[in-house]
């Protein structure tokens, strides 16, 4: 089945479809009706290279179990010409983005552009939120993300190449929320347990899209045939009337009885 031909696929294209489904477990788009950044990144190549060399950067080579060998695969990748390393199976990540918004950086212009639209749709919604920060993601070619959860409401941006979003349409069925509140490291794996095709939500974003994906639902992505770079908005503590989400009631209550794992306030922004 072509993803967009599947029934549980759904985009949002008014604030009432929005209010329905973002506190729900499935994932869905945001059209373009809703919300969309009128920001123009450098070429991939141009922000791997910037971002290798940065000291926040996390770079992963995955199936590399020694080491040793991922640290010199690191170096390497940050140290060799950018020809001779961008088509290896890499995944790059970075969590600081605020470094790069100073004056003839090449985030200048994201709060401008991004992140104050972003919070000001938000706001329009009638929801509150407690962090709210950005994170580059970049994929190599035919990489795939590790099978994980969130403790966050993620909006992805795609922004240059293809990433292949898939989740549950019933993520209970996988990851029961109270299970998964209370034993969030089993559902970070290399890759998805054996699953029923049927079973999968799957959203091919291009360049432009913008998917929601619900706080702490099982997921992963894989990228194609070239680069693939996102930039994935994570959030905490968002309310709507006073009232979080079914799943973040879980993990409040689990935060209440453990109150050092309580994540609500982020100075990245």
């Amino acid at each position: 089945m072509n993803p967009k031909d599947d029934p549980m696929h759904f985009t949002a294209r008014t604030i009432p479809e929005f209010l329905d489904h973002w506190s729900d477990t499935r994932n869905f788009l945001l059209g373009p009706e809703l919300i969309s950044f009128d920001l123009d990144l450098p070429p991939t190549e141009e922000i791997v290279d910037i971002l290798r060399k940065d000291t926040d950067s996390r770079i992963q080579f995955l199936g590399v179990e020694d080491e040793a060998e991922k640290e010199g695969l690191v170096q390497k990748f940050k140290t060799r010409p950018l020809e001779a390393v961008i088509d290896q199976p890499f995944s790059l990540a970075n969590f600081h983005l605020q470094n790069f918004y100073g004056a003839g950086a090449f985030l200048q212009g994201f709060q401008r552009h991004v992140m104050v639209p972003w919070r000001t749709f938000l706001s329009s919604t009638g929801l509150t939120w407690q962090r709210c920060y950005p994170i580059i993601f970049i994929s190599g070619k035919g990489c795939s993300s590790t099978y994980h959860v969130d403790v966050s409401h993620v909006v992805a941006w795609q922004v240059h190449g293809q990433k292949v979003f898939n989740g549950f349409k019933d993520p209970s069925g996988y990851g029961p929320i109270q299970h998964v509140v209370d034993n969030r490291q089993e559902y970070l794996v290399p890759s998805p347990p054996e699953v029923d095709p049927d079973d999968v939500l799957t959203y091919r974003m291009e360049p432009g899209d913008i998917l929601w994906n619900q706080l702490l639902t099982p997921h992963w992505v894989t990228a194609g045939n070239e680069i693939a770079v996102s930039v994935n908005i994570s959030h905490g503590g968002i309310s709507h009337q006073g009232e979080f989400c079914p799943n973040e009631q879980v993990l409040r209550k689990r935060w209440d009885k453990h109150p050092k794992e309580a994540w609500t306030f982020d100075q990245r922004y």
